[in-house]
């Protein structure tokens, strides 16, 4: 099967790419900003712009199937110029990974309105669709690091079963090889749970020593701080961790895991993996 893969850029489409590489699939890469560089070998690529018409049916030439991987963009306009091109190809097959909380009760967070409003151009395609909801990703912990600082938005107060970005890509590329994984919404969840900050302590301690302390910020402090800069990332920021302090994880990873296999790095391994 050849396989696109949108957004193939990003932190979470690597480790797809190299497992879809692994199980024989032959893949074409398609990002505004893709290059050669950022792989160990040499892919077919192709730059462009997911909201171009032109791009995208030029990427999709020739491909059976479309892997959409996206961030910080539009996903609900992004994806369903994906699936109008996709269907005019004939593409035989899509997958997309969405998140955790995506669901008809939590639509009032636009973030979640976005991927549940793409999540339902997938479904009514009539393409044959498969659907990643991911739990949040260890590979995330750096992302809260900045000026040598570990730096918490709020309080956190609910638990995660956070996983391996590795972990999921194997997932992915399972389901590809499995008829009967079309048409599915897979919950996707670690087999440990955490709190967020003491998850972030335990992996200063092991990679960051010399980051002593947690800090955690009040978050109408950074709000106010980002109105008062106009810093629309530090907003979006804090609206972000401002919804994960009301909303916990939902669904239920059992008929996931029995189909494509339980999640088996711990932190303690993924740690070890990264030294």
């Amino acid at each position: 099967m050849k396989v696109l893969i949108i957004g193939a850029s990003g932190m979470l489409a690597k480790p797809v790419i190299r497992h879809l590489d692994n199980a024989g699939c032959q893949l074409r890469l398609f990002s505004r900003s893709v290059h050669k560089s950022m792989f160990d070998k040499e892919y077919e690529m192709v730059q462009g712009d997911v909201f171009d018409p032109d791009d995208l049916s030029r990427a999709m030439n020739g491909c059976e199937a479309v892997h959409i991987s996206l961030s910080n963009v539009n996903e609900a306009s992004a994806v369903k110029s994906i699936v109008e091109i996709a269907e005019q190809k004939e593409i035989k097959l899509m997958s997309y990974v969405s998140g955790c909380t995506v669901s008809e009760e939590n639509r009032w967070f636009s973030m979640i309105e976005n991927k549940y409003q793409a999540e339902q151009s997938l479904i009514n395609s009539g393409i044959p669709y498969m659907i990643f909801r991911p739990t949040w990703f260890f590979e995330s912990l750096d992302l809260m690091i900045r000026d040598g600082k570990a730096m918490l938005l709020g309080k956190q107060p609910n638990p995660s079963h956070w996983v391996a970005a590795g972990d999921y890509a194997r997932m992915v590329s399972v389901a590809y090889k499995k008829p009967e994984a079309k048409n599915k919404i897979f919950f996707v969840c670690g087999p440990e749970q955490y709190l967020m900050k003491d998850l972030l302590e335990r992996y200063c301690k092991q990679c960051h020593p010399e980051i002593k302390k947690v800090s955690s910020v009040p978050l109408w402090m950074i709000k106010l701080i980002a109105k008062m800069t106009g810093n629309k990332e530090l907003m979006n920021a804090a609206s972000l961790f401002a919804y994960f302090e009301k909303v916990s994880e939902i669904g239920n990873p059992d008929e996931t895991n029995n189909l494509l296999g339980k999640p088996e790095t711990t932190f303690k391994k993924w740690i070890n993996s990264k030294a």
